[in-house]
């Protein structure tokens, strides 16, 4: 039997629940005239079943590119210990800091931190392991973990405590809003903050939360857009802003606080479009945006005239900008009253606003929405779900063709989000290198002309990462000109405005001349023979939670470059493998080495396999991408298990087991009570035959067919559910595999 063959189990999106893949399934018949599935008892299957629990380790960790993690299993002693963790280079400090972080937050502190020389990591560290409150530790952690490397070693890390300043005076004083601690930072190991909002829902107050990465990226976060975080007047615009402290005062001449502002604010919003007059008064009854969207108005009313400031404090104190000043005014004053909120650019059409995320669903707020918000310029109206902000001609009948509209992190990751404000063009962008193979984390940034009376020169637009695959897709406004760039190699223009129309799809392959860009390992393993401990099992629980990749970010000239982390779900373990020391050994020198078995891991994984000998084994998780991170977690038990008793003369039944299709790819194996004519079948959810695996007379005994994924015509099926079916004499077995790639 072979011995990684026993429960496998795949979790696909939207296909099942957790389970094992390849299952029997119970008296099917079907109204098609190629899947003629008669009613019959499955006979029983050779499956291990978990019995007592010698040892267990449970992990979470990330897997930098080209890292491995080992864990040892010692069969004569029943235990498991982590043999080989991925070495990240931190000092002490950052170490501590890590641990003290919340959980869920430290595979992506880890990645930010090896980032950093020692000196940056301790500074970070002293900040997370001595906040100047404790309720503030996640707070400052999510700053740390996120913030990008190259604004770490250029900006005042004190800014990253001074932006929380006040932060829960704040809070207490709101009505519409309140913040949400899960956990004790002290006690806890997995604790959390999040907003609480009041709503107004067909007239009635309702509350609601908001996902915790939102709160800390859109409401905590100190960077807007382009402008670097600082001090200014000795406050950082969130305390500033709300109490006009600072060394200089924004209120002098009559000018609105925005305390005062929101002190009678009773709810966030009413879920309406809204676009308020510019000389509507102040009043209780008016919601949060409203509020603060009218403080703007009355702060920042005048025409530039001097220097054009991109810091709120500067702008509030001048009084005076363009759509550029009103979008880091409000979305400044949208954060400061607790409101998750965030710049977007229209940059080659000389515009930009902001966006305030709402949920989808009150039931289930995971999801959310982005509705652009904005204040014209000048002291002018208000705009709440108004996509007419962009003024691109699909909406407003203007002169505008919108090209690249995009949101903006603040790390400077950027996405786009053109089909809220016009009709689009889709793009997809291949990247291959010179072997042919795809290229993952590879950026690409793109251009487009800019708005007519600008220079001629092309306009700078966002950039874009390649996935796993060595995909990007995006998309962007119809009719106009597009270049891109892949890593520094030019592209050239790839859309013409006459080609780009709405509903377009572009797909490019672009390949790679020079290799910069590093490969994965080639892995060449030699499989052992099985050679089991009888009634000894390693069960597995893994699941690759996500990818950490890493893009630049080229837009708007400035002066430090960013570089946003981008998650890419679900993750895939590129490789796990089973060996023993001089396999190990042979791995860790990159030459050939044994192994006991070797698959990839797609998603999740939940299997048990017999422990391959009687001497020391580890297990191997290594992640062969050059560039990407991965975030795993689970757990490894070492248990005893006994097969399921068979019933008398079950030798003489037909057995089909089936490795997992992970890879869209796998192995079947059946087993014969006599010889005869057999035939394996696949067929896809509706009932259709999709290929003959096998189809003539055959010996009595076991078999092994390897199918490709492919259907009988030679194409590569598509995701899903499949049926494999075994037929022979007057018996069959049909089993249901699902193939995730």
């Amino acid at each position: 039997m072979n011995w990684v063959l026993v429960l496998l189990s795949l979790i696909a999106t939207g296909e099942m629940d957790r389970g094992i893949t390849a299952e029997v399934w119970d008296a099917y018949s079907y109204d098609t005239q190629d899947y003629d599935i008669v009613d019959e008892e499955p006979l029983p299957l050779r499956v291990v079943y978990k019995g007592d629990t010698y040892d267990s380790l449970s992990f979470r960790l990330l897997l930098s590119p080209q890292t491995a993690f080992v864990m040892r299993c010692d069969p004569g002693a029943r235990t498991l210990a982590d043999t080989l963790a991925p070495d990240y280079d931190l000092t002490s400090d950052a170490e501590a800091a890590v641990a003290a972080a919340p959980a869920w937050l430290r595979p992506d502190l880890v990645d930010n931190l090896m980032q950093l020389t020692s000196g940056k990591q301790d500074a970070l560290a002293d900040m997370i392991l001595n906040p100047p409150d404790i309720r503030l530790r996640d707070e400052i952690a999510f700053q740390a973990a996120h913030t990008s490397p190259n604004y770490v070693f250029a900006m005042d890390l004190s800014v990253m405590e001074r932006c929380l300043d006040s932060l829960f005076a704040i809070d207490d004083e709101l009505a519409y809003v309140d913040i949400v601690d899960y956990g004790d930072p002290e006690t806890d190991d997995d604790y959390y903050s999040t907003t609480r909002y009041t709503t107004l829902d067909n007239g009635f107050h309702s509350t609601f939360e908001i996902p915790r990465e939102i709160y800390y990226w859109y409401v905590i976060m100190p960077r807007i857009t382009d402008e670097k975080p600082m001090i200014i007047y000795d406050k950082f615009w969130r305390e500033y802003l709300y109490y006009d402290n600072g060394t200089t005062s924004y209120t002098e001449g009559g000018y609105p606080l925005l305390r005062d502002v929101l002190a009678d604010i009773t709810y966030i919003w009413d879920g309406e479009r809204h676009v308020w007059a510019a000389d509507r008064p102040l009043s209780p009854d008016m919601c949060a945006l409203d509020a603060i969207g009218w403080w703007v108005s009355r702060v920042v009313p005048n025409q530039p005239s001097g220097t054009r400031y991109i810091q709120p404090n500067q702008i509030a104190t001048c009084h005076y900008g363009n759509c550029g000043e009103t979008q880091d005014i409000y979305c400044a004053g949208l954060r400061t009253g607790l409101i998750p909120s965030l710049g977007t650019m229209n940059i080659n059409e000389d515009h930009v606003w902001d966006a305030f995320w709402w949920p989808s669903d009150f039931s289930n707020t995971d999801e959310g929405i982005w509705y652009e918000c904005q204040v014209d310029r000048w002291g002018g109206v208000t705009h709440a779900a108004d996509s007419n902000t962009s003024y691109d001609d699909d909406r407003t009948g203007s002169s505008k063709h919108c090209s690249m509209i995009w949101n903006w992190r603040a790390d400077g990751y950027q996405w786009s989000t053109i089909p809220m404000y016009s009709d689009y063009c889709t793009l997809t962008v291949t990247v291959y290198d010179d072997d042919g193979n795809p290229v993952p984390n590879t950026d690409i940034r793109l251009w487009s002309d800019p708005w007519t009376g600008y220079p001629s020169y092309l306009g700078k637009g966002f950039a874009g990462l390649t996935d796993r695959n060595g995909v990007y897709t995006t998309t962007l406004g119809e009719e106009q000109n597009y270049t891109a760039e892949v890593y520094l190699q030019s592209m050239g223009q790839i859309i013409d405005s006459a080609s780009a129309l709405a509903g377009e799809h572009f797909s490019l392959a672009c390949t790679l001349t020079t290799d910069y860009k590093p490969k994965p390992r080639e892995l060449k393993a030699n499989p052992y023979p099985p050679d089991p401990v009888p009634d000894l099992n390693l069960a597995l629980q893994v699941e690759a939670e996500y990818d950490l990749g890493h893009c630049p970010t080229y837009v708007c000239s400035e002066a430090a470059k960013g570089q946003g982390t981008i998650k890419f779900k679900q993750g895939r373990l590129t490789d796990f493998f089973v060996t023993d020391q001089a396999g190990l050994s042979d791995f860790l020198r990159e030459i050939n080495f044994n192994t006991y078995g070797h698959f990839p891991i797609e998603g999740s994984l939940d299997t048990a396999f017999s422990v391959p000998l009687d001497k020391t084994c580890y297990l191997v998780f290594f992640n062969n991408y050059g560039e990407f991170g991965e975030v795993i977690s689970g757990t490894v038990s070492l248990i005893e298990s006994t097969d399921v008793a068979e019933a008398p003369g079950a030798d003489e039944h037909l057995v089909l087991e089936v490795m997992s299709f992970a890879s869209g790819k796998g192995t079947i194996m059946f087993s014969l009570p006599a010889a005869g004519h057999a035939c394996l079948d696949v067929f896809d959810l509706s009932g259709r035959k999709v290929t003959t695996l096998v189809n003539g007379q055959l010996t009595a005994g076991k078999h092994e067919v390897y199918w490709n994924g492919l259907d009988n015509k030679g194409a590569v099926l598509s995701n899903g559910v499949y049926f494999i079916s075994l037929a022979a004499e007057d018996s069959k077995l049909i089993y249901k595999t699902v193939i995730v790639r």
